[in-house]
């Protein structure tokens, strides 16, 4: 197109109405100069908002008194890639949400207009032009300041003036003088990070065969490949080789990992496998971090991004491999937003539209995905043996109720107990999971029964013995633990259930010659938690670490030979279809922390129900055993794999939100829906949340629906509809 004068433009709002394509005419002197891709700043009612550039046009589609012009670019350049434009495309259309929403994930961290958090940041140097100047007698600062650039003739000049010990005034006068020149520099906020030895390894016979497979599909037809590995079976090697390759073709990589705190041991074995051309993304940095690291990607300054979730929205300009390591994670998928994405879906999609590979790996995969790669939509790769002939823990499961029998009141049982006085005695370490962080769950009145809830929320209040307060997980509303009971006055309030904040003092008055660390939402909330934690667990300066599930996902201590899980389980009575998937991959991913050196794990699985399928098939690390099970039990209710789920959630002011859901029901019917396949509407499982009144409706159909909901009925602009394709958590 020589001269397009038109754009059709985007406008960052965040409403159902407006999110569509306006078309603006492009001034003169930006002719040329605007792209697909670009923001623009466009005016829009009385109001000036940024927008973005999906497509230009020769001809115009409206009248042209209605026409307006762009104000201006907002970068130099157009800073959505063509691929990810049309990524988020496909992403409105699939999720039925809203395209501008769908934008704002491939634009740089904290810089939309009007709203900018960070931008390029800038210093001055400083450059010595005259090493041998004439100063005045007097001019002693001035002295000092040519002494110091005499041995570095190039400096900040905050450097400068601290080791001159003079002021920014003394600079200014010798550039005056034509002495010195002070220029602005741009700096680029780093992330560091610990490099550690990591020669590559000798492959075994299973990963050389893996390695094979993956890069003959690579060449051939690209189908997305599911690693399904044992835990130590060597999967990070295997990604590391592959994307050697990848880079020797002079393209890049984005490695996904589930949850932050995986973030620094990963990006410590990339980075000493490929140094400096290796980036980071995730929400733990800085804004001025995640800025920089953006550009630095954008520029193909790197070839491999190592992130979380929304680093699969990285814009690598010459992308070949997405790798999703521990695919199964539920936190691979968006729970907030009009675009509820599953970063898996996004992946395939992405890597479609430029010809690229997709690695899953995963010692539990997700049932969809080892169901697709049984059909042969997918390729899979099997690791059935951990690297070095290291065996797998034994795993042994303690029923609590015969605990109890025995007069064991703790919430250790005898076998952990005694595992963990012999740790006292050695060098070796533990990981303690239990999958609820506080102190107590609830709080209860003996007398009356009374629970303390939430006033906001439809759940009850979680104890924190470290600020002595009651917490709602939900909306953070904190307060003091009443002396008396709120309903009857009573005086007998009581603390019930156990979280990992009480593991870790009872650990620590049981086992004082062990140091207890915790790792949890609570213990991490400040930037860098995470890595001072795993650091101070891996240099051997703790013996025990007690954590959430973020204990088990990925880590690789040598020296950890026990692992302990209390409740086990806690979540097989959720009202929902993969409880006791999740539970069996958590009990199989934390045993896998075990016995990864030298000597020998063990695992002790304290339980209530000992003899569910999925305890017992993760105890004999038996994934075919249960996906057996369990695919037997989706396919007879219809369930996915076989059909899809989809979620309408509504949520708002309690009479408008019934009345809306019910609206969007009638309107279902209309649509020729099977009553059978819809199922509500009715209150969420959580009925309140913030104040607000939550109602839910479930379809199950054999096609995706994201089209066909995208202008659900919505009478009441108090309340917010939600769709969620292929949802994860239905509380």
């Amino acid at each position: 197109m020589d001269n397009p004068l038109y754009a059709g433009v985007i406008v960052d709002i965040r409403a159902e109405a407006v999110d569509r394509i306006f078309q603006y005419a492009i001034p003169p002197q930006f002719q040329g100069k605007i792209q697909v891709g670009h923001r623009v700043l466009v005016p829009f009612g009385p109001r000036k908002l940024e927008g973005y550039v999906v497509e230009l046009s020769s001809s115009l589609d409206i009248a042209p008194e209605r026409l307006r012009k762009i104000i201006k670019p907002l970068d130099s350049v157009p800073i959505i890639l063509p691929s990810l434009l049309e990524l988020a495309k496909w992403m409105h259309s699939h999720y039925a949400g809203l395209l501008s929403e769908a934008l704002q994930y491939m634009l740089p961290p904290g810089s939309r207009y009007g709203k900018e958090r960070v931008g390029v940041k800038t210093q001055q140097l400083v450059t010595l032009l005259e090493p041998h100047p004439q100063l005045r007698p007097h001019a002693t600062a001035q002295r000092r300041v040519v002494e110091v650039l005499q041995e570095k003739p190039r400096m900040l000049a905050s450097e400068l003036v601290h080791k001159a010990q003079t002021s920014h005034a003394t600079l200014h006068s010798l550039e005056k003088l034509g002495i010195i020149s002070i220029s602005i520099a741009t700096l680029e906020r780093t992330v560091d990070w610990e490099l550690v030895p990591d020669p590559p390894l000798t492959l075994t016979r299973e990963q050389t065969k893996a390695c094979q497979q993956i890069q003959k599909e690579i060449k051939g037809q690209k189908r997305p490949m599911l690693i399904h590995g044992v835990t130590g079976s060597g999967k990070t090697e295997i990604y590391l080789r592959i994307i050697e390759d990848i880079i020797s073709q002079g393209k890049q990589a984005i490695v996904l990992v589930p949850e932050i705190a995986l973030t620094p041991q990963t990006v410590s074995r990339f980075g000493t496998r490929f140094g400096e051309r290796v980036s980071v993304l995730h929400s733990a940095l800085s804004p001025g971090e995640r800025f920089d690291q953006w550009w630095k990607i954008y520029r193909g300054e790197v070839d491999v991004v190592v992130g979380a979730r929304s680093a699969v929205f990285a814009p690598t300009p010459n992308l070949g491999l997405i790798v999703l390591d521990e695919e199964h994670e539920g936190t691979y998928k968006q729970e907030e937003g009009s675009i509820r994405y599953h970063t898996r879906d996004v992946a395939i999609k992405r890597c479609a539209l430029i010809q690229g590979q997709v690695l899953l790996g995963s010692a539990t995969p997700a049932l969809e995905s080892y169901h697709q790669a049984l059909q042969g939509n997918y390729g899979l790769v099997e690791l059935a043996k951990r690297v070095e002939s290291r065996s797998l823990p034994q795993v042994e499961v303690v029923d609590m109720r015969e605990q109890f029998e025995q007069g064991n009141r703790s919430m250790l049982s005898y076998p952990l107990k005694e595992a963990l006085e012999k740790l006292s005695c050695s060098d070796e370490q533990a990981i303690i999971l239990l999958n609820r962080r506080g102190y107590s769950s609830f709080v209860l009145c003996r007398e009356c029964g009374h629970v303390l809830y939430c006033p906001n929320c439809q759940v009850s209040l979680t104890y924190h013995q470290g600020d002595g307060r009651l917490h709602c997980h939900y909306c953070f509303h904190k307060e003091i633990l009443p002396k008396r009971c709120p309903h009857c006055a009573s005086r007998y309030l009581r603390q019930f259930g156990v979280g990992t904040e009480q593991v870790q003092s009872v650990l620590r008055q049981e086992f004082p010659n062990l140091k207890v660390l915790r790792l949890d939402a609570d213990t991490t909330r400040r930037k860098g938690a995470h890595g001072r934690i795993l650091q101070e667990f891996a240099t051997g300066k703790a013996q025990v670490l007690v954590g959430t599930q973020m204990v088990a996902k990925g880590l690789d201590f040598p020296k950890v030979t026990l692992v302990g899980v209390l409740s086990a389980d806690l979540g097989l009575n959720f009202p929902d279809i993969r409880a006791a998937e999740r539970t069996f991959q958590l009990l199989t991913q934390v045993a896998g922390r075990s016995g990864r050196g030298d000597l020998p794990g063990r695992v002790i699985i304290q339980a209530y129900e000992p003899d569910h399928f999925a305890i017992r098939c993760a105890q004999n690390h038996d994934y075919l055993g249960f996906y057996r099970q369990e695919i037997s039990f989706r396919r007879s209710l219809g369930y996915p794999p076989f059909q899809h789920l989809t979620r309408i959630l509504c949520s708002g002011p309690q009479v408008e939100t019934e009345q809306v859901v019910r609206e969007i029901h009638q309107y279902l019917l209309s649509l020729g829906l099977a009553k059978e396949n819809i199922y509500g509407p009715s209150p969420a499982p959580i009925g309140r949340i913030q104040g607000r009144y939550r109602w839910q409706i479930l379809l199950k159909t054999s096609d995706y629906l994201g089209e066909v909901l995208s202008n659900l009925p919505q009478s009441s602009a108090d309340v917010q509809v939600v769709v969620d394709i292929d949802p994860l958590f239905m509380l």
